[in-house]
C-alpha cells in the first residue's frame, strides 16, 4: 500500500514539474525553480509516509520482510522471539534484500550492533549471524534472501533487546532488530 501511495506522489510530482516547466518568465527572473521546491516537498512527504507505514505495518516475529537497497531511511523491523531452550532453527528469520534500481549493488556485508535492553544491559553470549555472510553483487531489479540468526552458548537472559543492522556495500540500508527472549 505504501508503494502505491509513493508512486502516486511521484506521479503528482512529475505532473507538477511538467506544469511548472511551462510557466512564462525567464529563469533569470526566478532565483530558484518552483519545480525543484515542489519536488523536494513531494520527496519529503514520500519519506514521511514510507516511515509511517513501515512503523504501522510491523511484521510478527519470524515473518520475512523485504528490504529495499535504495532506501535511505529506517527499513522494516526484524523480530526474533526465542525461548531460553529454543532450537537453532527457532533462533532465525529471513529477510529479502531487494534491488529495485537498474544498477548493480554490492557485494553487501551485513553487521549488527550490540543488542541492548531498555536499561542498557547487553545481551551476553549471543552473536548475530547472516547467511550468506556476504551477498554477491545484486543485479538491478532482483532480490536475494538472507537469513539472520542468533548463535551462542547457553540460554540468553529474558527480556527485549534491540540493535541496528547496517550494510557495507548498500549504505542506504539500516534496519532495527528486536530480539524478545522469553523465559
Amino acid at each position: 500500500m505504501a508503494d502505491i501511495q509513493a508512486e502516486g506522489l511521484r506521479a503528482a510530482g512529475d505532473l507538477l514539474e511538467r506544469v511548472l516547466g511551462t510557466e512564462s518568465g525567464s529563469s533569470a527572473t526566478r532565483a530558484t525553480s518552483p519545480a525543484s521546491e515542489y519536488t523536494a516537498l513531494v520527496d519529503a512527504w514520500i519519506e514521511v509516509l514510507r516511515q509511517t507505514f513501515a512503523g504501522l505495518a510491523q511484521p510478527p516475529a519470524r515473518e520475512a520482510v523485504t528490504v529495499p537497497v535504495e532506501a535511505n531511511g529506517i527499513g522494516p523491523p526484524l523480530r526474533l522471539a526465542v525461548g531460553p531452550t529454543s532450537e537453532a532453527t527457532e533462533r532465525s528469520a529471513e529477510f529479502w534484500l531487494h534491488n529495485g534500481s537498474r544498477s548493480v549493488v554490492g557485494p553487501v556485508v551485513f553487521r549488527c550492533g550490540d543488542l541492548r535492553d531498555a536499561q542498557g544491559e547487553l545481551l551476553e553470549g549471543v552473536e548475530v549471524r547472516f547467511d550468506p555472510a556476504e551477498v554477491e553483487p545484486l543485479p538491478g531489479r532482483s532480490s536475494r534472501a538472507v537469513t539472520i540468526s542468533l548463535a551462542g552458548e547457553g540460554p540468553p537472559g529474558a527480556g527485549t533487546y534491540r540493535g541496528t543492522i547496517q550494510a557495507r556495500g548498500a549504505p542506504g540500508v539500516w534496519l532495527p532488530l528486536e530480539v524478545v527472549v522469553q523465559c
